[in-house]
């Protein structure tokens, strides 16, 4: 039986999806780029909206309504949050995502990575607190970061040492025995992994690749808001609010269509986004090793009984 302790083990792909693993046994083998851009007209007048009469604990960002909306979409759209170790797919047990905070915007300011897990079913205020109370820890120092933490500690092994122990954690990684501590330690186990580069006034969104290490299958970045005026069929100024966005996915975990239409699905998030502040409805996990076996044994007697009814026949 194949098992791992933060994922199970998908059963029912189609052998062509099987075999892929084999033919690209890297992420950077099946690596696919992407770069579209949303509308974030809508959801810019919902966050204005919200601030005004509901501001909760804090100030809600455009960045916290993307991350909400992509969280969302990873949800509903479960093969998204799947990932190739020891050539099978995995089914992650876990919603979390992965993005860098500096403490200042200045060229000396350190950088902390922080990897966040949520409910698949958290409402937009409830990922928003989470979010923004993580970004407040690590721009007053950083205390209490698990990953700058571990790297600081192997960094004064000698080199040979440090090459050992990552060849030991990759090992049990591969085989799916890396206990949760590592998994977070790294920050490269999480369902997504978001650079923020509109923060830095970054208008584009240069594509990002993936990492070897860890398990993270789909790395996003984002650009900056920008402003677009326009006039309408009736002559009035009007206006819209876009962001360009970078996607690196590793195509192995899901075909094209699946991927552009959960880049659609983001985008309806995004243009309506008062569905995030309702509950999703879950969709149903992939069926078990067992239960598959069980479906293929039931198929081959029906076949066997029909090859046998047919003899009888002639």
């Amino acid at each position: 039986m194949k098992r791992r302790s933060d994922a199970t083990y998908v059963a029912d792909l189609p052998p062509f999806k099987r075999i892929l693993p084999y033919a690209m046994p890297k992420r950077c083998d099946a690596v696919v780029y992407h770069e579209f851009t949303v509308d974030l007209t809508e959801g810019i007048r919902f966050i204005k909206k919200l601030n005004r009469n509901d501001p909760g604990d804090h100030t809600y960002r455009v960045f916290e309504l993307f991350l909400s909306a992509l969280l969302r979409t990873i949800t509903v759209r479960p093969h998204l949050n799947r990932f190739i170790m020891n050539y099978d797919c995995w089914q992650r047990n876990e919603l979390s995502l992965n993005f860098v905070v500096k403490e200042d915007y200045t060229d000396e300011a350190p950088e902390h990575t922080a990897i966040l897990y949520f409910e698949p079913d958290m409402t937009f205020p409830e990922i928003a607190s989470i979010i923004n109370r993580t970004i407040e820890e690590s721009r007053n120092g950083g205390d209490g970061n698990d990953t700058d933490s571990a790297i600081g500690f192997f960094l004064h092994f000698p080199k040979w040492v440090l090459r050992s122990l990552l060849a030991i954690i990759r090992f049990f990684d591969v085989i799916g025995l890396a206990p949760k501590a590592l998994r977070d330690a790294d920050g490269l186990h999480a369902s997504a992994f978001v650079a923020n580069l509109g923060s830095i006034n970054l208008s584009g969104s240069p594509h990002h690749h993936l990492y070897e290490w860890g398990t993270t299958s789909l790395f996003l970045t984002m650009g900056m808001l920008k402003r677009k005026r326009m006039v309408d069929e009736e002559g009035n100024q009007t206006h819209m609010d876009t962001m360009q966005i970078g996607v690196s996915v590793d195509e192995r975990i899901a075909d094209g269509f699946y991927f552009i239409k959960s880049m659609q699905i983001l985008q309806d998030y995004l243009s309506h986004p008062e569905l995030l502040m309702q509950r999703p409805q879950i969709p149903a996990l992939p069926p078990s090793a067992k239960e598959v076996a069980k479906k293929h044994r039931i198929k081959r007697k029906v076949r066997r009984k029909r090859r046998r009814f047919l003899r009888k026949s002639a």
